[in-house]
């Protein structure tokens, strides 16, 4: 089975360990992932996937996509499609990949997404500089990047200097978040921390053999529990029978 798949970022939250430790949380959302296409490499044992995330109305989607869709036997819409590399054959076009075959509780994952764009931006902004000062009448230097490189030698500007430019919208990957809670019904799963992107952006999470156990206080962090079905019809018995018994 694959070991990641893509999701939309929601919110950020904050929940409570057992231990009373708080922690930042992310709330994604994990409709089924579609396997919309196969290609295999002529020269590798690995095969290439096309995976299709995210909600859409399928009279939305672009035409080429929408008879891609059709011919694998999809009759819902898709946000775009993602290629996801796979050696092993317990995955086929048609399949849809849901939240609980991929993550558990206490995984660690690597979660990559794209960062907010923020447009042309100053060394200030962009990579932290501190400025000039404020001395000898340069009051007109203070977010200035100032010099940038030495004289005759090497007489240029050397490749991969820090200045001004476009900041954000890039890809960005953060390691070692905890997989903390998820909830099934919902297709939702709990991250411990950040992830970049702005909400309802699409992110991709990628499971590593690697766990921790982190126990949420449920009461403290706001989660539901879940009855079971068989145990809210026994709830409803109950009342039933106390009321009967009242009205006698």
């Amino acid at each position: 089975m694959l070991n990641q798949v893509f999701a939309t970022k929601l919110k950020m939250s904050q929940g409570w360990t057992t231990t009373g430790k708080r922690v930042a949380i992310t709330r994604c959302i994990v409709n089924d992932n579609l396997v919309v296409a196969q290609h295999n490499l002529p020269k590798a044992e690995t095969k290439i996937f096309e995976i299709g995330y995210g909600s859409k109305k399928l009279k939305n989607v672009t035409k080429p996509l929408r008879t891609k869709l059709e011919k694998s036997g999809f009759s819902n819409g898709i946000l775009g499609l993602k290629g996801v590399h796979n050696s092993g054959d317990d995955v086929k076009v048609g399949d849809k990949i849901s939240l609980a075959q991929v993550l558990e509780l206490g995984d660690i994952v690597k979660v990559q997404g794209t960062s907010k764009g923020r447009g042309f931006a100053g060394g200030m902004k962009r990579h932290g500089f501190h400025g000039g000062p404020r001395t000898h009448g340069q009051s007109d230097r203070e977010r200035a990047v100032g010099s940038i490189g030495a004289g005759t030698t090497p007489g240029r500007v050397l490749k991969g200097k820090k200045m001004p430019g476009h900041y954000g919208n890039a890809t960005i990957t953060v390691l070692n978040l905890v997989v903390l809670h998820i909830d099934e019904a919902n297709n939702e799963v709990w991250l411990s921390g950040p992830v970049p992107g702005a909400i309802n952006s699409a992110i991709r999470i990628e499971k590593t053999d690697k766990k921790k156990n982190i126990t949420l206080d449920k009461k403290a962090s706001g989660i539901k529990e879940v009855a079971p079905s068989g145990a809210q019809e026994v709830k409803e018995e109950v009342k039933a029978e106390e009321s009967a018994t009242e009205e006698k």
